[in-house]
């Protein structure tokens, strides 16, 4: 009896993970490969989730409504990524630790590039019918690696490198420009 029973549990739990997998429409596959390919899309982010660095305890305060120092809501603060055929329009609100040093500024201390892609690389993933896109920009005072990942269901992640401050993830959702 055991022996059934726990079969049967297995099973249960087999159609069960296999049930779980997400599902795909053509059409929202076919619209992103679209977009990708003709280079023509926007990215919003919703939060950003900066590096763990310990010299920001107790800064808490500083940050917007509903943030913590794991993850940073961005709604109502401007952030953009575009790119529209050979062109890159960028700026994303930075948190997080700079390891070099910099000119300060007053204003404007995000990460931003609006100009011509020089390195851009596309790939399709088909196991999890997503695409990832990777970019390098080299600015006279910083250089940076960005990698967006679009997914079919309109969602998307996006992680900068920079060579003079701490990497930071983005999350939130593409649409056609």
């Amino acid at each position: 009896m055991k022996y059934i029973f726990r079969v049967l549990l297995f099973n249960v739990f087999i159609f069960a993970l296999i049930g779980c997998k997400s599902t795909v429409t053509i059409a929202e596959l076919n619209t992103l490969k679209e977009v990708v390919e003709n280079q023509n899309f926007k990215f919003v982010a919703n939060s950003a989730t900066p590096m763990a660095i310990a010299g920001v305890r107790g800064l808490e305060s500083l940050l917007p409504v509903g943030s913590n120092l794991a993850n940073i809501n961005l709604i109502g603060n401007p952030n953009y990524l575009i790119i529209k055929n050979d062109s890159l329009k960028f700026y994303m609100p930075y948190f997080g630790e700079r390891r070099m040093g910099g000119a300060y500024r007053t204003s404007n201390n995000g990460l931003s590039y609006h100009g011509v892609i020089k390195n851009l690389d596309m790939e399709f993933n088909a196991k999890k019918n997503s695409y990832q896109i990777n970019c390098k920009i080299n600015e006279s005072q910083e250089n940076l690696v960005l990698t967006l990942t679009m997914y079919a269901n309109k969602s998307a992640s996006l992680r900068v490198i920079s060579s003079h401050r701490n990497a930071i993830n983005y999350t939130g959702n593409w649409q056609t420009e």
